[in-house]
């Protein structure tokens, strides 16, 4: 119960994010807006709205050069670990499961279609190949040799991989890493989605535990950590990962543990000092500048020739009116 509120955490974390970091740019363009709604008034009580936008503009401006930035690096970055990976799977020396290895790949759920025996694999299993349709790569040293496990782990470490062909965790991994590069310049993005892809780990080990148990599961991670591994360089979903190795294991023997994620709290104030700025970046950006074709000639009032946007910011202490007065008239300079 622990773990499924931290993964539902994870995800409200990850929305909220991305909701906060596009909406600037998305609300404001890309959707359009037949009337903007802050054009007619120039103040929300006693800032000047006017101002706001001009301090703001060159952020708006630079949040526009990020984003797109960032989503031409992710898109390439994207499709070179595709097409590697593509080339490197073309040419393993796989084979297809023979008669006597089939019932293992029933019973963990996967069809024989679905998993391919690849000789000399330096890592233990792992889930590849079209985002739609993955499939399961097997070391053979797994079934036969001094490094082979028993039938039941074999099927706990084929049960691990079906979750993540099921959830199609490849393409999920995907699309996480690519919005966490290119919104790079918020921080704790990149450190939720690998939350998020942590979880999907735990996720398929519970889904193995069912097949066998979760000690199977355990023992077959155990055996598999003295593997020399190295982290791969391609786009593929492993069953070995070190760096979760021992919250598995003692998840999987019952033992207590609580999940610490990779958000650090200088993660989380860098986030918030930059979405707020990109967020108010956006909200004024539907507010019209003086200057724009057939803006109404009230918002005159507070164009002051030579002033500092700063200086102007807050014009309207002491005076009563609404909060989002029409017009000028109740504008300490509308007069002067």
């Amino acid at each position: 119960m622990g773990e499924r509120r931290y993964q539902r955490l994870l995800l409200i974390g990850l929305a909220s994010v991305l909701l906060i970091s596009l909406v600037p740019v998305i609300g404001t363009h890309l959707l359009g807006a037949a009337e903007r709604p802050l054009s007619g008034s120039d103040h929300f009580g006693a800032l000047c709205l006017i101002a706001l936008h001009e301090l703001l503009s060159p952020a708006h401006r630079v949040l526009h050069l990020l984003v797109a930035a960032g989503f031409v690096w992710a898109f390439a970055e994207m499709g070179l670990k595709a097409w590697r990976t593509r080339r490197v799977l073309g040419r393993l020396p796989a084979r297809p499961l023979t008669a006597a290895e089939l019932p293992l790949a029933a019973r963990s759920g996967l069809d024989a279609s679905e998993v391919l025996v690849i000789a000399g694999l330096p890592i233990p299993a792992f889930t590849a190949g079209s985002w739609f349709h993955p499939r399961v790569y097997l070391s053979a040293a797994l079934l036969d040799g001094a490094e082979s496990l028993s039938h039941d782990e074999v099927v706990a470490v084929l049960a691990h991989e079906a979750a993540h062909v099921r959830r199609r965790d490849p393409l999920r991994f995907v699309v996480l890493r690519l919005l966490a590069r290119a919104l790079f310049w918020v921080p704790a993005l990149r450190a939720i989605a690998e939350d998020i892809a942590d979880e999907a780990e735990i996720i398929a080990d519970d889904a193995a535990s069912a097949v066998t148990a979760p000690v199977t599961v355990a023992s077959a991670l155990v055996k598999l950590g003295a593997w020399k591994t190295a982290e791969s360089p391609l786009a593929v979903v492993t069953f070995l990962r070190r760096d979760l190795l021992d919250r598995r294991v003692r998840r999987l023997v019952g033992e207590e543990y609580r999940p610490r994620g990779r958000l650090t709290g200088w993660a989380v104030v860098v986030a918030s000092c930059v979405l707020t700025v990109s967020t108010l970046s956006g909200v004024v950006d539907v507010h019209d500048l003086p200057n724009a074709p057939g803006h109404p000639t009230s918002h005159r009032h507070c164009e002051h020739d030579g002033a500092s946007a700063a200086s102007h910011l807050f014009c309207r202490w002491g005076v009563s009116g609404p909060l989002l007065p029409g017009g000028g008239a109740d504008c300490p300079h509308a007069h002067g």
